[in-house]
């Protein structure tokens, strides 16, 4: 990625967190940012069968895709960018549950959700998938998180191309109760390795 390119997008991503509100989980070491917010959607049933209902409180998350972009700027290859993505996810989901586990209103946040294209994998990790619906503010979504995959992805345009103009934008989520007995700091998930 230019360089230069690069340093306008960390001038934009401070103001753009500001905006939003969101909040470092540890920042420069931390691959999620969050805000705490009501869910409006359809319900949303867990791995663990917890249902996440339209109010319930949530952990909204956010991956940081400048602080990312940051981290793979020199990375040509598509597995590797893959694969360092899913580090850091592995990575930061202990200090997330520390976070989470920390926060005053704790008892009352129901789970995790967040809302991305990078949804391959994570499964094993112990978040559900579900489609969106394709309301103004996803088509918004769509299109920022497009722009984010051709800048950041080392086959960013070819692999927009592969897609046509499909966007396979879905919710990630995860019942609070489940990030915190898997990812306690110290706990190692079943099946994972660092």
């Amino acid at each position: 990625m230019n360089t230069s390119l690069l340093m306008l997008w960390g001038y934009w991503d401070e103001v753009y967190q500001r905006c939003t509100r969101l909040t470092y989980i540890e920042k420069g070491k931390n691959i999620f940012r969050v805000v705490v917010l009501r869910y409006r959607g359809e319900p949303l049933v867990t791995s663990d069968n917890c249902i996440i209902h339209d109010g319930d409180l949530i952990l909204k998350l956010h991956i940081h895709n400048y602080y990312f972009a940051t981290l793979c700027k020199e990375v040509k290859d598509e597995l590797r960018v893959a694969l360092l993505l899913r580090r850091l996810i592995l990575q930061s989901l202990p200090t997330l549950a520390t976070f989470l586990n920390s926060m005053e209103n704790k008892d009352q946040i129901k789970g995790i959700v967040g809302t991305t294209m990078l949804h391959k994998g994570v499964t094993p990790l112990g978040f559900s998938i579900s489609d969106v619906p394709m309301t103004w503010f996803f088509r918004y979504k769509r299109w920022y998180l497009r722009l984010m995959l051709r800048i950041v992805h080392p086959n960013g345009k070819r692999r927009l191309q592969s897609w046509n103009h499909e966007m396979p934008l879905k919710r990630v989520y995860m019942s609070k109760e489940f990030l915190l007995n898997r990812y306690t700091e110290g706990k190692q998930p079943l099946g994972e390795s660092y």
